[in-house]
């Protein structure tokens, strides 16, 4: 049988099941779906189907296994960083966006049952009258659903205090690959009870449920082990109060040292961010934000939690730096609009990368935090090797890098082979410096061929088993986090 049949039969199988709105096969639909935020990373799948359910994906994904050279990946808002939600002409990309609801809230207990594809801070809008909310908090939160904060691990800019996603997921439903509908943690009779679900469901999730919590390992795996459909979360408590510091420095080196320092001192703030020079030059030429023109770097520190703890803290934070820094600018505020515009220089920086080039490339590595400064120092030599213009922002408390590399295709051919060469070097240096390939974006097709800078074939060969025993046909989001050298089924 062709392809072409293939696909025509699976289209036919899948309206017996579907309506027709829900099933996508035209060119444009393919397009759309080509890529994820990276845009470096293009592959036109086979069909988009989109579900609405638990049970359509389930429904779908057992039609698939009846083509033995198709297989499916599930995709959210594609907002992913890294091409883990891309498929090739065997793939049938399935659409959980639909899947959003808030199911139930249990705020004594600061538990939501969600669907999926429920956006990250919609969570957070409809439990904020409880005083609660979903602590993790990525730069795309207004967009990202919380699929891909499980698929990926997501941390965010809050997330060395309160934790990231792997820390807020209680249970899981998933659609196994073979398309059974298991269940992960503590969706169990406790938590229909908890949230007054009727006892049908109850018997359902009791009936179908895992002896072994498996939703830690399945939180991170890049959609390689099934898909998640449904979500028991933690929620937590909005903090009392808050307390943000904006601190600019004459040189990136400098930023990171105060970073080390707040670390070693003990300190635990719930955010410390740094802008680098090529990220202050998009945003500053965007907004009107009072900093000094030869600030070179920027260092959003933040405390939250207890009042007296926090101005406690932030005096110590700020002896710290009046002993051994001297920063171009020291501002600090408790003022939630105040707040807002220190935050600026932050959140205002991915919007503002247009202002330099058309399009840019954010990559994803992590170090130990004392080693910061010299990674800075470094990946600022290595983007100067192959001419490139870097604009880096950090998740500093935590060692997450990203260093950004804006570019023009059209005016400069040649510079994504240089992008590529020079993120090769920054990784086998973040891997030299003690780091690891990622730190929230994941692996995907981005950084599968760097996998061996980290781990051993023997290793390699040791996860792709035990990805088996959940997918024993490889057919759920094949081709993503291993080599395909190493991935012989996949």
């Amino acid at each position: 049988m062709s392809h072409k049949q293939t696909i025509s039969n699976l289209i036919s199988d899948l309206s017996k099941i579907l309506s027709a709105d829900q099933i996508l096969d035209s060119d444009t639909d393919r397009y759309l779906y080509d890529t994820d935020a990276t845009s470096l990373f293009k592959q036109k799948a086979a069909l988009i189907v989109i579900a609405n359910s638990t049970e359509d994906v389930s429904r779908i994904v057992k039609l698939i296994n009846n083509y033995p050279k198709l297989n499916f990946l599930a995709r959210g808002a594609g907002t992913g960083l890294s091409g883990g939600a891309i498929g090739d002409e065997n793939t049938v990309i399935i659409s959980t966006a639909g899947m959003n609801k808030l199911i139930a809230s249990d705020f004594d207990n600061r538990m939501a049952l969600i669907e999926t594809g429920l956006v990250n801070s919609a969570l957070s809008e409809l439990v904020k009258s409880s005083g609660l909310h979903f602590s993790p908090d990525p730069s795309s939160q207004d967009s990202c659903t919380i699929g891909g904060n499980i698929a990926e691990n997501a941390g965010g800019i809050h997330c060395y205090k309160h934790g990231v996603s792997s820390d807020q997921i209680l249970g899981l439903e998933l659609v196994m690959p073979d398309g059974e509908i298991v269940y992960f943690g503590e969706i169990n009779e406790q938590a229909c009870k908890a949230f007054d679900l009727n006892q049908k469901a109850e018997k359902i999730y009791q009936a179908r449920r895992s002896q072994i919590d498996f939703s830690r390992l399945f939180t991170g795996s890049e959609g390689t082990l099934g898909i998640a459909t449904k979500a028991l979360v933690q929620l937590q408590k909005i903090p009392e109060s808050f307390l943000t510091m904006q601190i600019a420095f004459g040189s990136a080196i400098e930023a990171a040292q105060l970073v080390s320092a707040v670390i070693r001192e003990g300190f635990k703030p719930t955010a410390l961010e740094m802008i680098d020079e090529g990220a202050l030059e998009a945003v500053c030429k965007s907004f009107d934000l009072g900093i000094p023109t030869e600030s070179k770097a920027v260092l959003l520190l933040e405390l939250d939690g207890d009042n007296d703890e926090i101005l406690l803290e932030a005096k110590a934070i700020r002896e710290l730096i009046e002993r051994e820094f001297k920063p171009l600018l020291f501002k600090e505020s408790q003022d939630p609009e105040e707040r807002k515009f220190l935050w600026k220089v932050r959140k205002g920086t991915v919007a503002a990368f247009g202002k330099i080039a058309p399009y840019w490339y954010l990559y994803d590595a992590v170090v130990p935090r004392s080693k910061i400064p010299e990674a800075t120092e470094r990946i600022e030599e290595i983007a100067a090797k192959y001419d490139l213009k870097l604009a880096s922002v950090l998740h500093a408390a935590d060692g997450n890098l990203h260093p950004n590399f804006l570019y023009d295709p059209d005016k400069d051919p040649e510079v994504i082979d240089r992008i590529h060469k020079a993120s090769h070097e920054i990784m086998k240096l973040c891997i030299e410096l003690g780091g690891v390939l990622s730190g929230e974006h994941g692996i995907g097709v981005e950084k599968r061929d760097y996998m061996p800078f980290l781990f051993s074939d023997e290793d390699m060969e040791t996860m792709l088993k035990l990805r088996k025993v959940f997918d024993p046909k490889m057919i759920s989001n094949p081709g993503k986090i291993f080599p395909v050298r190493i991935c012989k089924y996949c």
